[in-house]
């Protein structure tokens, strides 16, 4: 017989999911369109404290139209690759949701919880990508359900330091034009790590970095 599903609900805040204050995780955002139906898009998450999230929604995206009407959205807990890349090119399938009173979550999500906005504010913000209109929305956690014992929500840093480091390890050989690819990449990856990872993260990046002027 399969393992059966440990489902805890609404007796969790977000640090018993996994996440930490202040870094960001890499979920899928759920919110309801317009006609009804679901909606599901990559969305980089803020933990800032046991019962708020950040987020920074792009104008023109369905996401930041429907927050913007509905004042809730669901925050989705997963690792799947496949529920990512489909979410983003937009073929998500239908049955792949599941249906909440006031929104839906991901059936084959870790965890996930509901959110509903307490402020938001549209800002203009340039960074590397160029010059973009954004909502920043405040949220409160809500209706949160554990699905999994073992929930590890995914922040991007861990990964750019193992791809760091596998740079870092052929950096003397290859040629002088790869190198100077490689090390733009872990110049990049060090940008990324300092804005999502945490402490750690940032002080492994550091050693590579160090490692590099050796």
């Amino acid at each position: 017989m399969g393992k059966k599903k440990n489902m805890v609900k609404n007796m969790l805040n977000l640090y018993s999911l996994g996440m930490e204050k202040g870094l960001l995780y890499e979920t899928i955002v759920t919110t309801r369109n317009l006609d009804g139906t679901p909606n599901a898009a990559p969305i980089g998450v803020v933990c800032k404290k046991e019962d708020e999230v950040v987020l920074y929604l792009f104008e023109g995206s369905k996401t930041f139209d429907n927050v913007k009407r509905e004042k809730s959205f669901y925050v989705n807990i997963l690792k799947d690759p496949l529920i990512f890349v489909q979410s983003t090119i937009g073929n998500l399938d239908s049955t792949e949701f599941k249906s909440h009173e006031n929104g839906f979550s991901i059936n084959r999500a870790e965890a996930f919880f509901k959110a509903e906005v307490t402020t938001e504010k549209v800002v203009k913000r340039k960074d590397h990508m160029g010059t973009s209109t954004q909502m920043v929305i405040r949220a409160k956690a809500q209706e949160t359900v554990k699905i999994r014992e073992q929930v590890e929500p995914l922040n991007r840093a861990i990964y750019g330091i193992i791809g760091a480091l596998i740079y870092l390890s052929r950096i003397d050989m290859v040629s002088e034009d790869k190198r100077k690819t490689n090390l733009d990449r872990i110049n990049e990856i060090s940008r990324v790590v300092n804005k999502v990872g945490g402490e750690d993260d940032k002080k492994a990046m550091k050693m590579i970095l160090d490692k590099l002027k050796e």
